[in-house]
C-alpha cells in the first residue's frame, strides 16, 4: 500500500551556477535595511531631546547675552535680548530657502553691538521676487535697537558646494550657506557663532514661522516603519523563491 506525502524543503536557487550569491545578496540588503531603520529610530531619538530642550528653554525669562559667547552650544535656544546697531549697509540674502513651494531668502541682518562684536539677526524669509538677476529690497533703520529673540546654533553642518558667496559683489549680498567667520571678514566684524531668530512679533521680522527642527520624530519613525518593512517583504520573498515543494512517496 503506498501513500503520498508533500514537504517542503528550502533550496536556494542557482544564479550563474552559484547558489550562495543571490542569498548572500538578499542578507547584505536586509540587514542594510534593518540598520537604516535602526538610525531612522536614533534620528527620532535626537529630534526628540532637541524638542524637549527647545520646550525647556523657551520657558525662561529673557536674559542678557553677553558678547562674546564663549560656548555658543550652551546658549542654544535661550530667550535673550541684545541692544545694537542694524549694519543696514551690509545684509546677507541665504539663497535657496523654499516656503510653501515658493523660493526665496531668508534675510541675514548683522547687529553691531559693541565694538568690533557683532551678531547675525535673522529677520524671516522673504519672496524671490520677479526674477533673481534683482534682488528685493531689504531696508532697516540703523539707529540703536533691542531686540528679543532666540539663539540658534545648527546641531549640523550642512553640506556646500563652491564658495560662500561665489564671488558676488554689492550690498545685500547673496550666500549659498551661512559662515560666521567669513561673513564677518567681509564686513569688519566678528561675529557670534550662532544666530538671533527674532521674535515672530517683531517689527524688524518678514516671515518668522520659525522651525525648531526640520524634521519631526514622528516623520522619522515613519521612515523607520518602511525600512522595517521593506527587510521583511525581501525576507518573506526569499523565503518563498527558496523554499520548493517536493513530492515524496512512501509506503
Amino acid at each position: 500500500m503506498r501513500g503520498r506525502g508533500k514537504h517542503f524543503t528550502f533550496r536556494p536557487a542557482v544564479f550563474l551556477n552559484v547558489a550562495i550569491v543571490p542569498s548572500v545578496t538578499a542578507a547584505v540588503l536586509i540587514t542594510l535595511f534593518i540598520a537604516l531603520g535602526i538610525w531612522q529610530l536614533n534620528r527620532a531619538e535626537e529630534k526628540q531631546a532637541i524638542l524637549n530642550s527647545y520646550a525647556l528653554r523657551s520657558q525662561l525669562s529673557p536674559a542678557a547675552l553677553p558678547l562674546p559667547l564663549t560656548n555658543a552650544g550652551r546658549w542654544r535656544y535661550r530667550h535673550v535680548e541684545v541692544t545694537g546697531r542694524f549694519d543696514s549697509d551690509h545684509q546677507f540674502l541665504l539663497d535657496n530657502q523654499v516656503r510653501g513651494g515658493q523660493a526665496g531668502y531668508q534675510v541675514l541682518t548683522p547687529l553691531r553691538v559693541s565694538g568690533e562684536q557683532g551678531l547675525l539677526v535673522d529677520r524671516g524669509w522673504i519672496p524671490l521676487g520677479a526674477s533673481r538677476e534683482r534682488l528685493p529690497e531689504i531696508p532697516v533703520s540703523h539707529a540703536s535697537v533691542t531686540l528679543r529673540g532666540t539663539i540658534y546654533v545648527a546641531h549640523e553642518q550642512g553640506f556646500s558646494l563652491g564658495g560662500m558667496d561665489a564671488g558676488e559683489t554689492g550690498w545685500p549680498r547673496r550666500v549659498q550657506f551661512v559662515d560666521f567667520k567669513r561673513m564677518g571678514a567681509r564686513i569688519d566684524l566678528a561675529l557670534v557663532g550662532a544666530s538671533l531668530r527674532l521674535d515672530p512679533e517683531s517689527p524688524y521680522c518678514y516671515r518668522c514661522a520659525w522651525q525648531v527642527a526640520p524634521f519631526t520624530p514622528e516623520r522619522h519613525l515613519g521612515y523607520a516603519v518602511q525600512w522595517f518593512a521593506m527587510a521583511l517583504a525581501l525576507l518573506i520573498i526569499v523565503i518563498v523563491v527558496n523554499v520548493k515543494r517536493n513530492e515524496s512517496t512512501r509506503e
